[in-house]
């Protein structure tokens, strides 16, 4: 009974400090405390986001705003408009002071809620609500893997963010407030030109995890208007990027390609980095690529299609294509009107403007003369982050979505080429029918960057809504020494049910004595040609519905606690769920099937879920995999 008294009396305090907003059954507690305002969203009586905002700013609650659907607070510099939306409410902090900094923050509830969503990150942890980010501007950025991130969290009760792309955003995790994820706007680094600080962002509450998707695919995220090319999802990429790097020639590439179809295999033959005069020329260097129109035309006579590895820069020692870009305004220009940069490849270089579109057709205009000279079919695009320009870039169009406009507008312009292309980097390019590459991934096992990292990394883009990920290099890219036969064994296994398989290292040239390498690349690359036709339904749903081709297991069950946490296991569409090896020297794992019956994709055992299947065995050759089975 005391206990009771004590918190009645707790709740009465708290009611004389709060304020309740209504939207349907949907409701907004906003609570007054010294520092800042806590909010709790609910649907029904239960909560789906709490948090403190105001954190920076010192703002009264009216009592006039309780039971409303809206509410607008001003304190004389900082005005604060809360409204209902649908299933939510918007919250937009504005000021027209640029010194002020305004900072919400929200509760992750570590151990009892999970979130999903955020950035690409080399360390591809997932869930994501122990993750540590300090203060990060919040563009696409070229530190971190942090070429995909949209504005977009959502947690396992159906609760969840999308902050608005105009704000000015940085991005703390678990840094200034452990425990949260903190929103901070400021008119810094490279967020100039603006008239005012602005935090904006929606809250929606829905019943579970998969209903707050799909309505934040519907109302903020948005579907492909199609999907890539069926020939590559059907048959493999083959990229001469890892297993050369830059040491190609026409004879190594023809020899590339011949001991692929010697081998049985078909697909899309890539020429990656280096083929260019200079880079940014795109004209064929003539020492190394002195008959590149027969080399071509031999790859397409042993039945590839054939793509050209390319990106946005001009090296400076690229003389005559620099000194056009330059006269012409061509290159993304800083602040103080300078135009000089660095990338990986270059320094110091030029960044083309994409934003300015006299300078997109300059660039689309060369490399569609590649492909009229050359018969090239389509192009790798490389790079394309935001900060890659010169320091406080200037671009046209609206300077509040500046600097995330170069990335969407590079990309917008990528795909122009059509379906068989690929990028790296992506901001609100959702709509394109166009694969978006993973990261460089490294020639290891785990989360930080290795094998482990291909299924969360493939949860992350699926649930920013860039649902035709295209996974790295199978083995990948060996910079600090080529793959195993047994992870590049198992790295094919684990990206069979993804949207399309890439090779650069070939099996039969990295053997093992304890297992036929080949064999098991061949009985896999033949298992995702087999389950095509699965993959492109589950894009169609995509395009019709705004499903991912990849969700995580927890997307057919999404209540199921167990579910929620794995990130070892992935889903094709709704109706596959591939389970695979992702430890070095493991020949057996435990498996979450959620609900429902499915059967073994190897030996036809059905089995009903919720279950954990303990100690599965999987020696080399073996991927486990269910398939859902109605009655």
């Amino acid at each position: 009974m005391k206990l009771k008294a004590i918190v009645s009396f707790l709740c009465l305090f708290v009611q004389a400090n709060s304020i309740r907003l209504n939207n349907d059954n949907v409701n907004l507690e906003l609570t007054a405390g010294d520092n800042s305002i806590g909010i709790i969203l609910t649907l029904g009586d239960d909560e789906k986001i709490s948090g403190q905002i105001g954190l920076t700013t010192s703002i009264d609650i009216p009592d006039d705003c309780d039971g409303a659907s809206s509410c607008q607070l001003d304190n004389g510099d900082v005005n604060l408009t809360v409204e209902s939306i649908d299933s939510g409410f918007s919250i937009s902090w504005q000021t027209t002071n640029a010194e002020i900094t305004l900072e919400d923050c929200l509760n992750l509830n570590s151990g009892e809620t999970n979130w999903f969503g955020g950035p690409e990150m080399w360390n591809a942890d997932w869930p994501i609500e122990n993750v540590s980010i300090k203060n990060r501007v919040y563009t696409t950025i070229k530190s971190d893997n942090g070429a995909v991130g949209e504005r977009y969290w959502l947690n396992s009760k159906g609760g969840y963010v999308f902050v608005d792309d105009k704000v000015p955003l940085s991005l703390d995790q678990n840094n200034l407030m452990q425990g949260s994820i903190c929103f901070i706007s400021s008119l810094s680094g490279p967020y100039i030109g603006r008239d005012r600080v602005l935090l904006e962002y929606n809250l929606v509450a829905k019943n579970d995890a998969k209903e707050g998707h799909l309505h934040a695919v519907n109302n903020f995220l948005g579907k492909p208007e199609g999907h890539p090319d069926e020939w590559i999802i059907r048959n493999p990429i083959w990229t001469t990027w890892a297993k050369y790097k830059k040491d190609i020639n026409d004879d190594i590439v023809v020899g590339f390609a011949q001991d692929i179809a010697d081998h049985g295999f078909t697909g899309q033959i890539e020429i990656d980095d280096y083929w260019e005069t200079c880079y940014g020329s795109l004209i064929f260097n003539s020492e190394q690529f002195a008959s590149i129109n027969d080399t071509v035309k031999a790859l397409k006579d042993l039945g590839f299609t054939v793509t050209l590895w390319t990106h946005p820069f001009v090296n400076h020692d690229c003389e005559d294509t620099m000194t056009f870009g330059e006269e012409n305004g061509y290159f993304v220009k800083s602040e103080d009107g300078g135009d000089q940069t660095s990338w990986w490849d270059g320094n110091p270089a030029h960044y083309i403007d994409f934003t300015n579109e006299e300078a997109a057709k300059w660039y689309t205009d060369r490399l569609k003369l590649l492909q009229e000279q050359h018969g090239i079919d389509a192009f790798k695009f490389d790079a394309g982050e935001s900060d890659y320009p010169p320091p406080n870039p200037v671009f046209n169009g609206d300077v509040e979505l500046s600097p995330n406009s170069i990335t969407s507008a590079y990309v917008r312009t990528c795909a122009t080429f059509g379906g068989l292309i690929e990028v790296r980097s992506a901001s609100r390019t959702q709509d394109l029918p166009i694969f978006v590459r993973m990261l460089d991934k490294d020639s290891r096992w785990g989360l930080n960057n290795g094998l482990h990292s291909l299924i969360t990394s493939l949860l992350q883009f699926n649930l920013n809504g860039y649902v035709f990920a295209l996974p790295d290099m199978i083995g990948g890219n060996g910079y600090a020494g080529a793959p195993t036969a047994e992870l590049i064994a198992r790295w094919t296994q684990a990206n069979t049910f993804m949207p399309t398989m890439q090779f650069s290292y070939l099996p039969w040239d990295i053997t093992s004595d304890d297992f036929d390498g080949e064999a098991i690349i061949k009985k896999y690359v033949a298992l995702h040609e087999e389950y095509a036709d699965e993959i492109l339904n589950a894009m169609n749903n995509s395009i019709t519905d705004g499903t991912p081709v990849n969700p995580p297991i927890w997307w057919v069950d999404p209540t199921n606690a167990d579910a929620l946490k794995v990130n070892d296991e992935y889903l094709l569409g709704e109706t596959i769920l591939v389970a695979p090896i992702v430890g070095e020297g493991s020949t057996s794992r435990d498996i979450v099937l959620p609900r429902g019956f499915w059967k073994d994709g190897n030996d036809g055992k059905l089995y009903e879920g919720p279950q954990i299947l303990k100690d599965y065995s999987a020696p080399i050759d073996v991927l486990p995999f269910f398939i859902k089975t109605y009655f």
